[in-house]
This record gives structure tokens, C-alpha cells and sequence, in this order.
């Protein structure tokens, strides 16, 4: 019998990290009305939502997890929000990766902590965002993760480097980014496809870009059958063994299309039942597949700009709104990484005069942050032998000040048409906690930031510039703790 032809849908789950660097609470966002914040909105219209799609035969309605039969990625920090805010959901995201429904290995892969432009990051902050979502996906899901999704999908030879010498065996990436060799190159299968480098070798699975739009963006019924049908002609075009890959922002399955959790629900069915059609994940795929040809990435690129990666430093053209301008994207990514300089050198100033390894305690430190329990508190300073509890005080707020530093560059607060949206507020309230935790043990740089800041201007008349917008958010922030 000859092997099926496999598809694999991934979804990315994300939202940037809305929660007040200072309590921990989200504030209210009239914009997601009737719910309180967006992060309480698109929970319920996707991500629990997505653990009880429906599916109806005519007769009878059934529930099915679409988590159990796709291959997903979600945001550290949304995750942790996800676990306080609605623990039915939580469980069941970790249980479709242990189910196996869809494959021999599991259904999850990493993310990098922060969602940050990881080609625009330094080596060491790079390294840094790897290492803490590896964790993350350690503590949640029991396992060591098989691959880590690049935020954007932006990549240059640098950081598939830095994913390698993680140990990591893939990445997935658009079929219209690096350049893809081998026999079957020019069709639409998925690999993988092999990138060898310095720090060694690993798999890249190649998403159909044409493919992957019709699964968000296309107009179609919520029965999912002109869905299924689109996939499966493309499917049937493979030769028995090939995959196709198909990779969306998971928000497109019930958030921006209300019916995209049932859709996906019954186009999978629709799927599976097909004689000579399987369904499964990345990590199944690639044990029991050699990779079908070679990958070279001959410049940076991501899948939400066709400048590259310059949609999250440079007024690229890339907007929403053609009566803006984005000049200010430039100066705020100088600000924000001015902000993360600072941090990371007020780390090694004073870490290093408590620690005989800071860099690999600053690695470990995130479990602080995902289990802040006595003992995993006690057992991490016993380990790095400090005993003083001044000092671990002292440690745990540098720990938490380099958490800050890296939220204020998270991708989000570049990618719309203007920095003081929503996004852009986000990594403005990062980066004041950021320089209000260094300032406890070093000069204050608030004074040369918001010198910074003022040479931004917006595209909102009532917006005097960034460094105006940065003090009425830090105020707003402190009578909010009163």
C-alpha cells in the first residue's frame, strides 16, 4: 500500500504582554468591547473556542480540539496568562500535545519568549529569548520542545545558528523565503528541506504561502468543505509521502473569522476521511522523513514584510493606512534598545559581584518568573549558591528588570501604523519598568530616554510626541497602584 499524502496545519497563538509591568493586571481596552481587554476577547472567541469547535454531520453536533490535530506554537507570555485566566483552556492545549492524536510525537512546538525580531536582536539577547521560551515549553508540556517558531517568521543565518546550537532539529518558514533546493523544490511540498551551518545542521519545513492565505483570509462557508476541497486537490497533486504545509496566526480560527474554529474543525475531518489523505505535525513528519532536498538563506526575510525585516526598524512602506508615515520607527527601535543596552550592562555590573556564573543564572532565572513558588525560589538560589537574602532579593528584581528590557522589544509595537496604539504602549510601559528596576542600583537613564523619546512624533494630533505619551502611561500606571 503506498504511503498517504499528509497535511499539516500550524497555527500561532500569540498576543503581545498586556498586563501592568507593576501589578500584573491588565487594564480595561474599549476597543474589545463588551469584553474588558482584547487578551479577555479573543480567549473567547478563539482560544477556548478552539478546544470545543463544532462539527455537524447533519444530524448530530460534536466537539472536537482542534489542538489535537494541528501543529501549534503559543506565546509564553500569553500562555501564562491563559493558565490564570481560564484553566479549562489551559488543560487542554497541554493534553492535545500529550494525546498523540496525529502522530507519534507531540502537537506543540517553542516560541521565543518575547516575540522579538530575533535578526534584530544582539547575540546575547537572542539567546536569551531562545533559552527562556525553550524553559517555558519545558515546564508546560513536560518535554523538550523540537523546534521554536521565529516570531514574524524573520530569519537570517545568525539566528538559525543561534536555533541550532539550541539543539533544535527545525523551523518553519514561508515557501517565498531563503531559497529552497532538490528534486522537489519547485512543488508544494513541505521537505523538509536541510540548513547546515557553523553550529550544525537542522530541518526546515517550507509553508505554502498561497496555500496558508486561502486558510485565513479566504471567503468561504463555515461548513469547511470548499476549505477540505481547496486542500485536498492540492494535496493529491503531492506524490504519495510528500506533506503539505500550511502555517496561519491562530487568531484567523474564531477571532478574525468569528466561524474559523468550526471551519477548521470540519475541513480536518474532511481531510482525514479521504482515502490516501493523513494528517499530522512536524515533528511526526520529519522522524519518519529524510529531508527531500537543501535550504540556504541568502538574506533576511519574514512573512509580514517584503522589505526583509525592516518593517520593525525602518519606514519600509509596510502600514495599514496610506496617509501615515512609520518615520518614527526607527528612533523608538534606537530608544527601546537603549533601554535593553542599559539593562543588560547594569546586569553584568552588579550580577557579577553575586554570582560565579550570572549569564547561565540569567538563563535559569525565568523559572522564577513560571513557577514563583518558595521552593523553586530556594532551590534556584541554593543552587547558584546564594544564600544571602538581600542578594536574592537584589538578584530576582535584575531577573525581572532584564524581563522588562525584553518586553519593550517586543515586534508588535513596530508592525501597525503608529506607536501609540495599543502595541506601541505596551513596550513603552516595559521599558519605564525596565529603567525604574535599574535605577535601584545605578544612575537613572530616564532623563537621556525621554530626551530620546521626544524627537518621535506621532501620527495622532493629540499625541505631542513619545516621551509625552511615556510619562502620561508611567502616571496612569502609579495612581492605578494607589
Amino acid at each position: 500500500m503506498a504511503e498517504p499524502r499528509y497535511l499539516i496545519v500550524h497555527g500561532h497563538f500569540y498576543q503581545p504582554p498586556r498586563e501592568s509591568p507593576w501589578t500584573g493586571l491588565v487594564s480595561p481596552e474599549s476597543g474589545a468591547a463588551p469584553f474588558a481587554n482584547w487578551n479577555e476577547r479573543i480567549l473567547a472567541e478563539c482560544y477556548a473556542v478552539n478546544r470545543r469547535a463544532r462539527v455537524s454531520d447533519g444530524n448530530v453536533v460534536h466537539l472536537r480540539n482542534n489542538y489535537e490535530s494541528i501543529d501549534f506554537n503559543f506565546g509564553p507570555t500569553l500562555m501564562s496568562w491563559i493558565e490564570r485566566h481560564d484553566i479549562w483552556t489551559y488543560r487542554a492545549i497541554i493534553a492535545a500535545d500529550a494525546a498523540r492524536n496525529i502522530g507519534a510525537r507531540g502537537n506543540a512546538i517553542a516560541q521565543s519568549y518575547n516575540h522579538s525580531i530575533l535578526p534584530l536582536l544582539t547575540p546575547a539577547e537572542r539567546e536569551l529569548q531562545i533559552a527562556w521560551g525553550l524553559t517555558d515549553f519545558r515546564v508546560r508540556f513536560g518535554r523538550d520542545a523540537d523546534a521554536i517558531w521565529l516570531p514574524e517568521c524573520a530569519v537570517d543565518d545568525d539566528t538559525l545558528e543561534s536555533i541550532a546550537a539550541a539543539g533544535l532539529a527545525f523551523a518553519l518558514l514561508g515557501s517565498d523565503q531563503g531559497r529552497y533546493s532538490g528534486d522537489n523544490a519547485g512543488g508544494r511540498g513541505a521537505g523538509p528541506f536541510l540548513w547546515r551551518g557553523v553550529a550544525g545542521e537542522m530541518a526546515v519545513f517550507r509553508f505554502d504561502r498561497e496555500l496558508s492565505h486561502t486558510l485565513s483570509h479566504g471567503e468561504r462557508p463555515a461548513d469547511g468543505q470548499i476549505l477540505a476541497s481547496i486542500v485536498i486537490k492540492a494535496m493529491l497533486e503531492l506524490a504519495p509521502g510528500e506533506a503539505l504545509l500550511l502555517a496561519s496566526d491562530g487568531e484567523f480560527f474564531g477571532h478574525h473569522r468569528h466561524t474559523g474554529a468550526d471551519e477548521l474543525a470540519a475541513a480536518l475531518e474532511i481531510v482525514a476521511a479521504h482515502e490516501g489523505l493523513a494528517i499530522t505535525n512536524c515533528s511526526s513528519y520529519l522522524a519518519a522523513h529524510h529531508a527531500a532536498g537543501a535550504f540556504t538563506n541568502p538574506a533576511p526575510s519574514a512573512w509580514s514584510c517584503p522589505h526583509g525585516i525592516d518593517r520593525w526598524c525602518l519606514d519600509c512602506g509596510c502600514r495599514l493606512d496610506s496617509r501615515t508615515n512609520q518615520a518614527w520607527r526607527t528612533p523608538l527601535r534606537a530608544a527601546m534598545e537603549f533601554v535593553s543596552n542599559h539593562a543588560w550592562s547594569v546586569y553584568e555590573r552588579f550580577a557579577s559581584t553575586m554570582l560565579d556564573d550570572p549569564w547561565k543564572a540569567l538563563r535559569e532565572s525565568i523559572v522564577l518568573a513560571l513557577t514563583p513558588s518558595d521552593s523553586v525560589r530556594d532551590e534556584f538560589f541554593a543552587r547558584f549558591k546564594v544564600t544571602d537574602e538581600v542578594r536574592q532579593i537584589r538578584l530576582a528584581r535584575l531577573f525581572e528588570m532584564q524581563r522588562a528590557a525584553g518586553a519593550a522589544l517586543t515586534s508588535c509595537a513596530w508592525f501597525f501604523d503608529d506607536f501609540a496604539g495599543p502595541e506601541g504602549r505596551i513596550a513603552l510601559r516595559w521599558a519605564a519598568r525596565a529603567v525604574e528596576l535599574a535605577a535601584e542600583l545605578s544612575p537613572s537613564i530616564e532623563s537621556d530616554l525621554l530626551e530620546r523619546l521626544r524627537a518621535i512624533h506621532s501620527n495622532r494630533r493629540e499625541i505631542a510626541d513619545a516621551a509625552s505619551l511615556y510619562l502620561s502611561l508611567k502616571t496612569r500606571e502609579a495612581r492605578g497602584r494607589v
